[in-house]
């Protein structure tokens, strides 16, 4: 069977989760599916690791170059709708267009309900759009059991439609075979920081931790520190103990392997996959009680109120003047690990698309 995957992420995000998830969805597919994909024009880091993709122009020097991104993508995405020459469309993103082109089957990925919970986040229209491709898709994939009980209860699915695929674990990197990228004891945050991410809760969590150890530092990953957030590490004393870098990917097995305690304080999510990335380099992991976090990591994680700093900071303090947690954590995480598999999630996937053919 021939599938669609439309451009609308890898036109978006440089980097980021779900663009991640379907490349190597991509990469994983059984030989029964055969993908179509309209991407032209990217700079998604993840792409040049696609085994299908032709060469992608990249903009990303050029102004409004996103905006480039959506044209010349959007351009072949319509001619490939246009024609027709598949079997099902699985949109990378919530895209409102392909209904005006065929009635090709959906199948749809979930990754979170952000946009019912955190309504301030998003447009009027934004919503619209994503409701309705949710309730028009013809099967629904849900990342994890919170995810499927969010879309159950926003929106009364029969949860029959809805399929739990996890996501499968990407290596970062062989971590242990280079030295980390920072010096020194260091506790690790990855990725976003605005917001739900809760990275201002985390700040006074770790002014804490920083006044009982004088060596430890908080380091994170992903774009620069906002002016707000540089006031925010200065307000609390922190100026020299909270860091910013951008890794490669080579950088970050390493990176992970290096931390005394990767930290993750979200307050909702869809999946959470750094927490397998800290998992494979060996390193304890302490998180957020809420939202999927618990169901992704069962009993390889210390957990703590994302609302309560102090909690924040007894956590992290447990782990790293504690060996022997440390190895609990470290051995549980290996175990973990193992029910994770890309081979598994696209298996799973393939297994979706042809129910969804045998009913039409």
């Amino acid at each position: 069977m021939k599938v669609f995957y439309d451009s609308t992420i890898f036109s978006r995000q440089t980097i980021g989760g779900i663009s991640r998830y379907f490349v190597e969805l991509l990469n994983h597919l059984p030989d029964t599916v055969t993908p179509v994909l309209g991407v032209r024009a990217s700079e998604n880091m993840y792409l040049r690791e696609l085994a299908c993709r032709r060469r992608c122009l990249s903009l990303r020097h050029v102004p409004d170059h996103r905006k480039l991104y959506r044209k010349i993508n959007g351009f072949f995405d319509r001619r490939i709708m246009k024609r027709g020459e598949y079997d099902i469309i699985h949109p990378t993103d919530y895209n409102t267009a392909y209904p005006r082109y065929n009635d090709k089957p959906v199948v749809l990925t979930v990754h979170d309900l952000i946009h019912k919970r955190l309504p301030g986040w998003f447009s009027a229209r934004a919503i619209d759009d994503i409701d309705n491709c949710i309730m028009h898709a013809d099967a629904l994939i849900a990342i994890s059991n919170a995810t499927k009980n969010d879309m159950v209860q926003y929106y009364g699915i029969d949860e029959r439609r809805i399929t739990v695929i996890y996501h499968g674990f990407t290596p970062v990197s062989p971590a242990g075979k280079a030295a980390a990228p920072v010096d020194g004891r260091y506790v690790l945050f990855v990725g976003k920081r605005g917001g739900y991410k809760n990275f201002d809760t985390l700040l006074k969590a770790f002014a804490i931790v920083a006044e009982r150890d004088r060596d430890i530092r908080l380091v994170c990953t992903g774009r620069p520190f906002t002016a707000d957030e540089r006031r925010a590490i200065g307000a609390a004393g922190l100026s020299s103990r909270v860091e910013q870098h951008l890794f490669s990917t080579a950088q970050l097995g390493p990176l992970y392997a290096g931390a005394e305690c990767f930290v993750f304080p979200s307050k909702l999510e869809g999946f959470g996959m750094p927490i397998l990335e800290a998992f494979a380099a060996g390193t304890p992991v302490a998180l957020s009680d809420a939202s999927c976090l618990p169901e992704i990591a069962g009993d390889a994680a210390l957990y703590f109120n994302p609302d309560d700093p102090a909690d924040i900071a007894a956590s992290i303090t447990q782990i790293i003047e504690n060996p022997e947690e440390r190895t609990r954590l470290t051995a549980a995480g290996t175990r973990r690990l193992a029910d994770f598999s890309w081979e598994n999630t696209a298996a799973m996937t393939a297994q979706v698309y042809a129910s969804v053919l045998n009913r039409t």
